[in-house]
């Protein structure tokens, strides 16, 4: 009796390896998304705490008294929600769909994917917008503004590899 023909149902080992590193990959990225989300969150709830009077004082590195002028001023809020509560909120949702999403191809979960690149470029725009606001209306600098800003900035190319892998996977 002649033996079976076995199909390669197993990956090649070069394939194998090129997998594991993309793995590796997405676990650093979304390491890195979930660390930044989390840093975000606790300077996002930081100037909520001033703005809802749950703290007389900022510690303001570098610009004197420029957090709390910032702070409340006019411009920390829009539509009647400070502009912190709106910032802790997408924090947690991008540190918690980064967790959430672990290291599983972008092709089996997309809409977490999508998710964290919507509000990582939402809050890098945003970012862009509150920072000119800073200057040009309130006249003063946040440290712990642009400090969110530049958090925005460093996720904002994080997230848009998530999304192209989600583009790559069709």
């Amino acid at each position: 009796m002649a033996k079976p023909v076995a199909i390669a149902l197993h990956r090649p080992r070069v394939m194998r390896e090129a997998t594991a590193d993309q793995g590796s990959t997405r676990r650093r990225r979304r390491a890195a998304i979930a660390g930044l989300g989390v840093l975000g969150l606790l300077d996002a709830l930081y100037m909520l705490a001033y703005s809802e009077g749950l703290i007389d004082r900022l510690i303001c590195p570098f610009f004197g008294e420029g957090c709390e002028t910032v702070g409340r001023s006019p411009h920390a809020r829009h539509l009647g929600v400070p502009n912190s509560a709106v910032g802790a909120l997408g924090y947690a949702v991008l540190a918690t769909l980064a967790v959430w999403s672990g290291d599983a191809p972008a092709r089996r979960q997309p809409l977490r994917a999508l998710g964290m690149a919507s509000i990582g470029v939402g809050a890098a725009a945003v970012s862009a917008f509150l920072t000119w606001e800073q200057h040009a209306k309130v006249r003063a600098w946040c440290f712990w503004c642009l400090t969110s800003a530049g958090i925005n900035a460093v996720v904002l190319p994080l997230v848009v590899a998530e999304a192209r892998d989600v583009r790559r996977a069709r």
